[in-house]
């Protein structure tokens, strides 16, 4: 069975009260005068220490002493406890003072560089990353996304100029050649297009519409077709075979057509830089345009398929070996954007210095938060509860300062027992 401190500490006042006991008949010799005297004051001392600690918690002995011997210390000063221990946390352990010197020793911006650079850190970004996006987007409005959506690119088309971001990427289009595979693409699926049977019959209609409108059951121009061989049949080959053979030649690249186009477009994209009248109107024309398909494009019912679809995707990335492509790309910028942040010393020092000022300032307008904390949190508790707690964190303390009282108690006998028996030996 294990003895706690307080234990040892009344069994220690026990025994020296029963060597005062056993020593009392013996005082008169040197060894039991010594002994008396030791365990007497060392008696002395232990109830002593041991009177003002409980003075601290109550009533010692359950007697109730005079006010003025300061007993129920605690109780009885337990709103000036509160005050002192709120000043002691808020005034010198908590200061503003204190909190900015030890946040200017710590590299915050650095530390979460790390962190976001390890392996553990870059995890736990992606999955709090795409947790956050899928909580977002379930918590979303498809209603609300879509008229937001519309405003804020409505927004953007009206405060800026369509021509400049059309003339950028037309440029880039030319300058990188994909122009050319853009046109390949159109030139393949229109050959595919003109090549059905339904958009032949439908020229072949045209055409003879258009004969018979010509003619109008006139003989002469009826005989001039005739001769010439003008019939709907022999010229919807040749205007199929042409189209056909001028699509392959753009598809390959071989159109003279194709370099006028990208002469046409070059000039037409100086004419927007140069913001010319032409360049105005094809700014409203591109807002019409641009306005058309974001209202068809931005609706509701199309923005609550893309929400939910995007919302599958996210929560398939909780399951076992899947990582839909949507996670996937969002793991990939986030991979991207940490290894860059890696690289920029020069914004982690002003990212650390912005977040140590933001703190600071922050600090010194909400410091008094902290006495409050503290002080609504001792308020809290009764004058028992105040008394238990300090018993708790102090107890053992308390404890040492009976044995204290205790141990030197006894020496200080021994040392007035020797100086006594000292001065009656030179005295006598």
């Amino acid at each position: 069975m294990k003895i706690s401190l307080k234990q040892s500490v009344n069994a220690s006042i026990i025994i020296a009260f029963i060597g005062v006991l056993v020593s009392f008949p013996y005082q008169g010799s040197f060894i039991g005068g010594l002994l008396f005297a030791a365990c007497s004051a060392a008696v002395i001392g232990g109830l002593a220490d041991s009177f003002a600690v409980s003075a601290l918690f109550g009533q010692p002995l359950k007697i109730k002493w005079p006010q003025w011997m300061g007993t129920n210390i605690i109780a009885r000063n337990r709103q000036r406890l509160i005050n002192e221990l709120v000043d002691m946390v808020q005034v010198e352990l908590l200061s503003p003072e204190m909190i900015t010197k030890q946040l200017r020793n710590y590299n915050v911006a650095q530390a979460v560089s790390s962190y976001a650079q390890s392996a553990h850190g870059k995890q736990a970004i992606k999955e709090l990353t795409v947790k956050l996006v899928a909580d977002l987007l379930k918590v979303s409005n498809p209603s609300v996304v879509s008229v937001s959506l519309k405003r804020l690119l409505k927004q953007g088309m009206n405060s800026t100029h369509p021509t400049v971001l059309a003339g950028i990427i037309i440029k880039w289009l030319i300058r990188e050649q994909y122009d050319s595979k853009i046109i390949a693409v159109l030139a393949r699926q229109l050959q595919q297009f003109i090549a059905q049977e339904q958009v032949t019959k439908f020229v072949q209609e045209f055409i003879a519409t258009a004969l018979r409108s010509y003619e109008n059951n006139k003989k002469g121009r009826q005989f001039v077709n005739g001769i010439a061989g003008l019939n709907a049949d022999e010229l919807t080959a040749k205007v199929m075979q042409t189209a056909s053979s001028t699509l392959s030649a753009i598809e390959k690249g071989e159109h003279a057509w194709i370099e006028k186009m990208r002469a046409s477009l070059l000039e037409l994209v100086a004419d927007w830089e140069n913001q010319t009248e032409e360049a105005t109107l094809w700014d409203e024309r591109l807002r019409k345009l641009g306005m058309a398909l974001v209202n068809g494009v931005m609706d509701e019912q199309r923005v609550k398929v893309m929400i939910q679809s995007l919302i599958e995707q996210l929560d398939q990335s909780a399951l076992e070996g899947q990582q839909p492509s949507l996670t996937g790309w969002l793991h990939q910028q986030l991979d991207q954007l940490i290894d860059r942040l890696g690289e920029q010393h020069d914004l982690f020092e002003q990212l650390n210095q912005y977040v140590i000022t933001s703190l600071t300032s922050f600090i010194e307008r909400n410091h008094g938060y902290i006495g409050r904390l503290v002080r609504e949190k001792l308020e809290q508790f009764d004058e028992q509860q105040l008394i238990a707690l300090v018993q708790e964190k102090a107890g053992k303390d308390l404890q040492y300062i009976r044995l204290n009282g205790t141990l030197v108690g006894a020496l200080i006998g021994l040392l007035l027992f020797l100086i006594q028996f000292a001065l009656g030996g030179v005295l006598a």
